[in-house]
C-alpha cells in the first residue's frame, strides 16, 4: 500500500503542495514602481491624449518607435487592444464583404470577431500538434476569395510560419500574423510578427507584456502603415505621426477610434524595457521542466516549430487519450498545480464561436456572399475538425511566469511524475 506521500492526492494522499503557483501574468506580476513613476509623468503633464495637451510628452509615439525597433520592423501602430490591431490589420489590407480569411481552430474569439467586424468570412483550417495552423491543410482552404491568412501564434509558441508563407505566396493573399500570446517571440531569427504583411500584437493582462489592455500594429510597408493610421484614427491621417520618407495620398478610408493613450504609452515603454528579460526567465523556467520530465510515461511535450524562438509562458504536453488527459488534470489539480485541458479553455472553435458563426449571423441578416458553414438547416457543428478536437481533448496547459522559483519547477516536474506513475 502506498503512503499518503505516493498516493495521489485526489485519492486522499499528501498533495506535492498546498501553496497555489503564481497566474500566469508574465509582465503582470512585475508591474511596480517603474510604472507608477511613468504614469505619475503622464498625469502631471495633464496631456493624456497621444496627440495634443497643456505640456505634451509624445509617450505613444515613442513606444511605437521603440516597439517597432524592438521586433525589427519598420512601423508600428499603437491601439486600443489586440482586438483593435487584428480589425486595424484587416482593413488596411481591405478585407470585408465577400472575403474570406483562414484562420486556426485553437483562437481567442478576438480573432474571429475581428474578422466577422469587418463583414469578412472566417474560414477554419485544423491545428496540428504544434497547436497552430496545421500548414498542410492551408492550401486546401485557399479559394478565390481568399484574402488573407491568419495564423495566430499560439500560447507563446510561433505557428510554422515557412510553408504558410509559402502557400500565401503561391495564391497571392497577404499574412497577419495574430502575436498577441507570444510578443517578443521569434521563428527562423526573426520576431513573431513581422514575417507577413502585418503584425497584430495584444497587450492586455495575460500576456507577455502589458500595459492592462492595448495592442500594437506592425508592418515594413509604408503605404499600409499610413492605411493602419487612417483606420485606427477616424480616416484621418495626423502628420506628425509620419516621417518624411514616407508617401502620402492613400485614398480616403472610413476610419474607426482605436487610438493608444499616453497613459498606455508610457507603461508600454517600461513593460517593453523587461520584454526580453522575461522571455529569458520563462524559457529557463520551461527547459528545466521539461528536462525534469524526460521519459515520463505518457506524456508527450508540445511540438514546437523553432524551438530557439519559443517564449516559455506556456508548458503543454499530451496524453494519449481524451479521458486519460482529463483524470490527469483533476489530479495534477488535487497536486496544487494549476492547470487546464485545452478543451476547456473557451479559445477553440465551438467555444463561443455560435454567437458569429450561427444562422442568426449569416441568414437573418441575409449574406449576399456564400457562406460556407451556415446550410439553411445548421451552423459551425461539431466534429467538423476531428483532427484539432483530438488534440485539443489531450492537451493540458501549464502557465509559466518570469518570477517562479526553482521550488516551482520542481514542484511540477514532481506532480506530473507522480500522476504519470498512478496511470493506469
Amino acid at each position: 500500500m502506498r503512503d499518503a506521500a505516493d498516493r495521489l492526492a485526489v485519492d486522499g494522499g499528501t498533495p506535492v503542495r498546498t501553496v497555489p503557483l503564481l497566474p500566469g501574468y508574465p509582465g503582470g506580476l512585475l508591474i511596480g514602481a517603474e510604472e507608477k513613476a511613468a504614469v505619475m509623468e503622464v498625469l502631471d503633464s495633464q496631456s493624456l491624449f497621444r496627440h495634443y495637451g497643456p505640456k505634451p510628452l509624445h509617450k505613444v509615439v515613442e513606444f511605437e518607435r521603440a516597439f517597432a525597433q524592438a521586433m525589427g520592423a519598420r512601423h508600428a501602430v499603437g491601439v486600443t487592444s489586440g482586438t483593435a490591431a487584428l480589425m486595424t490589420a484587416l482593413a488596411a489590407l481591405g478585407a470585408g464583404p465577400g472575403d474570406e480569411v483562414i484562420v486556426p481552430t485553437y483562437t481567442w474569439v478576438a480573432t474571429i470577431n475581428a474578422v466577422v467586424a469587418l463583414g469578412a468570412v472566417p474560414v477554419f483550417v485544423d491545428v496540428d500538434d504544434t497547436l497552430t495552423m496545421d500548414p498542410s491543410k492551408v492550401e486546401a482552404a485557399i479559394t478565390p476569395r481568399t484574402k488573407v491568412l491568419l495564423p495566430v501564434h499560439m500560447r507563446g509558441c510561433g505557428a510554422d510560419m515557412t510553408p504558410i508563407l509559402a502557400a500565401a505566396a503561391r495564391h497571392r493573399v497577404h499574412v497577419v500574423e495574430d502575436t498577441a500570446q507570444a510578443a517578443g517571440g521569434r521563428y527562423r531569427g526573426h520576431r513573431l510578427g513581422t514575417l507577413g504583411t502585418f503584425g497584430a500584437f495584444s497587450l492586455q493582462y495575460h500576456k507577455v507584456i502589458t500595459t492592462g489592455e492595448g495592442g500594437m500594429v506592425v508592418t515594413n510597408d509604408p503605404a499600409l502603415r499610413e492605411r493602419a493610421v487612417r483606420y485606427h484614427d477616424q480616416g484621418s491621417v495626423r502628420m506628425e505621426e509620419l516621417d518624411e520618407t514616407i508617401p502620402v495620398g492613400n485614398p480616403l478610408m472610413i476610419g474607426v477610434n482605436f487610438r493608444m493613450n499616453e497613459i498606455t504609452g508610457a507603461i508600454g515603454l517600461v513593460q517593453l524595457r523587461r520584454m526580453d528579460w522575461i522571455i529569458e526567465r520563462m524559457r529557463a523556467h520551461k527547459a528545466a521542466i521539461i528536462d525534469g520530465l524526460t521519459g515520463t510515461p505518457g506524456v508527450t511535450i508540445r511540438r514546437i516549430p523553432d524551438p530557439e524562438g519559443d517564449t516559455g509562458a506556456t508548458l503543454i504536453f499530451l496524453l494519449p487519450a481524451a479521458d486519460a488527459a482529463r483524470r490527469f488534470s483533476d489530479a495534477l489539480a488535487a497536486e496544487g498545480i494549476r492547470n487546464m485541458v485545452a478543451w476547456d479553455s473557451g479559445q477553440h472553435v465551438y467555444y463561443h464561436f455560435d454567437q458569429i458563426i450561427e444562422r442568426r449571423m449569416f441568414a437573418e441578416r441575409h449574406c449576399a456572399w456564400e457562406c460556407p458553414y451556415y446550410t439553411g438547416k445548421a451552423h459551425l457543428e461539431k466534429g467538423m475538425f476531428p483532427q484539432s478536437d483530438d488534440l485539443l481533448r489531450r492537451a493540458i496547459h501549464i502557465d509559466l511566469h518570469p518570477l517562479m522559483t526553482e521550488r516551482d519547477e520542481a514542484d511540477i516536474v514532481r506532480a506530473v511524475r507522480k500522476v504519470a506513475a498512478a496511470a493506469p
